[in-house]
């Protein structure tokens, strides 16, 4: 703990070889983590450029009471849960504004599931997943951090980790079950 708060020190008082350091160190891991819950390639890097963005510039407040690596994590999933907000605002307003200049409902067209992959099929059973519980699933399955830092980065306690861990399974299961049944009619 004392050698992160040492690197704080260092980027806060405009270090670029120490920023330079923990870009390379945490760079690939917060990408990963903003694809998982993004899952948009190009969306996930701009994210990933905001959050460090963001760790230059607010490395100051980092006071050590948590790994570096949780502080990170948690502005990437902040920045992550933020553009997922505003990418649902601004659906449902394309949505509205096709719907009135276009009389022909095509609701149903993202869920024509007959040509869809499998992989966009699960993609899309965690972007339907609600915040916390993406948010726990994804760090727990695909960045395989334990619990208890799952907990750290999402301000809560463990068992509530543990609650939507298992409410995420249950729910993509039962999508991926519809979509079984879907391909097999």
């Amino acid at each position: 703990m004392e050698q992160e708060l040492e690197i704080a020190r260092r980027i806060a008082s405009n270090d670029k070889v120490a920023f330079r350091e923990l870009f390379d160190k945490y760079q690939s891991e917060v990408l990963k983590l903003c694809y998982a819950m993004i899952r948009d390639r190009d969306d996930a890097e701009d994210i990933t450029q905001e959050v460090f963005v963001e760790v230059f510039c607010s490395i100051g407040s980092y006071k050590g009471k948590s790994k570096l690596s949780t502080w990170i994590y948690r502005i990437a999933v902040n920045k992550s849960i933020n553009f997922i907000r505003k990418q649902k605002i601004r659906r449902l307003f394309a949505t509205k504004e096709k719907r009135t200049t276009d009389n022909s409902t095509n609701v149903g067209s993202d869920w024509t599931l007959r040509d869809r992959q499998y992989k966009e099929y699960l993609d899309k059973a965690l972007s339907n997943l609600p915040e916390k519980q993406r948010t726990a699933f994804v760090l727990y399955m695909y960045e395989e951090l334990p619990q208890k830092e799952i907990a750290a980065i999402m301000n809560c306690s463990i068992s509530v980790v543990e609650v939507s861990i298992h409410r995420a399974r249950k729910s993509i299961e039962k999508y991926i079950q519809s979509f079984d049944k879907e391909l097999l009619k």
